[in-house]
């Protein structure tokens, strides 16, 4: 069986503990709205693609295709994730993600 793009979006989701509620908060969806692009029911618009990219850290391929990976990163701060503000974790995806970078330009 293929993999969707769907059944991707619910393996970063629950592979990151978030629930549906958290993520549609996160993207100003219902929760519903989350379920519907788990299963397949919805497309995801190109702006909703790029914040999600930015939470789990991977790139559009990986959602839309299942091209490459993923990593999760891990703080000590994600132990609470009722509380955790999804806009700030995915800011600091984006900066540890042009640390990495950084470090490969300079040969680290």
């Amino acid at each position: 069986m293929n993999e969707t793009i769907g059944h991707r979006l619910k393996k970063l989701r629950t592979d990151n503990g978030l629930n549906q509620q958290q993520i549609a908060n996160y993207l100003g969806f219902k929760q519903s709205q989350i379920a519907k692009l788990e299963s397949n029911e919805r497309t995801l618009k190109s702006s909703s693609l790029n914040k999600l990219c930015e939470l789990y850290n991977c790139s559009p391929e990986y959602i839309l295709e299942g091209i490459g990976n993923y990593s999760t990163e891990e703080f000590k701060f994600r132990s609470s994730k009722n509380n955790l503000d999804l806009n700030t974790l995915a800011d600091m995806n984006r900066i540890i993600r042009n640390m990495k970078h950084l470090h490969k330009i300079n040969g680290d």
